[in-house]
């Protein structure tokens, strides 16, 4: 009988961080007695979520509709995987683990792109239902606001757009470089510049926004080495600050609504092909350059050890 690939995760029990055996029914730990249920392979090591909830589940379908065309993860899935070239030489050799993965997309996006994968986890299983008819990795369920059940030996973790949904963000970021094998990397998207959060970040349960020397800041102090951090999306700069002052015309029960969000979501014609061709001329800048402005933020960073030799954005 297989292990369903749970060992590619390097999955440890939630409960005492021992290591799991596994097969395709679930697993158990031989240190504490615990079991846990493997369905629709989805490998079920939640235990309870601890905190305020960190996304609004309602979303994920929308995604999968538009994540595809959406000039704005376009361009993340590009950005995304230009700095993992940049960065990581040996990117066919590593095994990529999503933690937080949404709805796929951009795990896809990667294992397409010759990214090796190997699986990925979310604390919502909406999201998870979702990645298994997309990608067939190991999929784990895991519990909001805990850190993930993974063990030690990781070489690519990845979080994209997730690291401000947590409460303890430099806790995570610990935790990342302990789960990372030495010269194992971790790259991640967050969202930019804090006077742009506004009711939307808090509709979308963000906790924060974060300066370029902020992330850097955390990330070494976590004990990493920046291999690349920049800023992109620049030309939503602009944007966003029109749409926050017309924000606060609006009355304070319009603000935080799931329509309103959902408008943000939809693929016009007109606006997404100029969205997708300014993102897609930041982009060769972004080959040539670090930017010092935008509305996100890429971060590629290595637990040091074997690193991949590449300058610091």
């Amino acid at each position: 009988m297989s292990d369903g690939g749970w060992s590619r995760l390097r999955a440890v029990c939630p409960r005492c961080r021992a290591a799991l055996a596994a097969d395709d029914s679930g697993a158990s730990c031989g240190a504490c007695g615990a079991g846990y249920p493997a369905k629709g392979g989805i490998l079920r090591l939640a235990l309870g979520r601890e905190g305020a909830p960190g996304y609004d589940p309602h979303f994920f379908r929308t995604l999968e509709r538009v994540e595809g065309r959406h000039f704005w993860f376009v361009a993340r899935r590009e950005v995304v995987l230009d700095s993992l070239r940049r960065a990581v030489p040996d990117l066919d050799r590593r095994a990529l683990v999503d933690i937080g993965c949404g709805s796929g997309g951009l795990l896809q996006y990667l294992g397409d792109q010759g990214v090796p994968v190997a699986g990925a986890c979310d604390a919502y299983l909406e999201s998870l239902e979702i990645v298994r008819r997309r990608v067939a990795v190991p999929l784990v369920l895991v519990d909001e606001g805990r850190l993930p059940p993974l063990g030690p030996g990781h070489d690519l973790l990845a979080l994209f757009d997730v690291l401000e949904h947590l409460d303890d963000d430099r806790g995570m970021l610990r935790f990342l470089h302990s789960a990372l094998a030495p010269g194992g990397v971790v790259v991640l998207t967050v969202p930019a510049h804090p006077f742009l959060f506004d009711d939307r970040d808090e509709l979308a349960h963000h906790r924060r926004r974060y300066r370029r020397s902020e992330l850097r800041e955390k990330l070494e102090d976590a004990g990493f080495s920046v291999r690349v951090l920049s800023h992109f999306m620049a030309p939503l700069v602009p944007l966003l600050l029109a749409m926050r002052v017309g924000t606060l015309l609006l009355p304070r029960s319009h603000r935080r609504s799931r329509d309103r969000q959902q408008l943000e979501f939809r693929v016009v014609p007109v606006v997404n092909g100029l969205g997708r061709a300014l993102l897609a001329a930041e982009r060769q800048m972004l080959r040539l350059a670090s930017l010092p402005f935008g509305s996100s933020i890429i971060a590629v960073a290595a637990r040091p050890g074997d690193e991949p030799a590449s300058p610091a954005g």
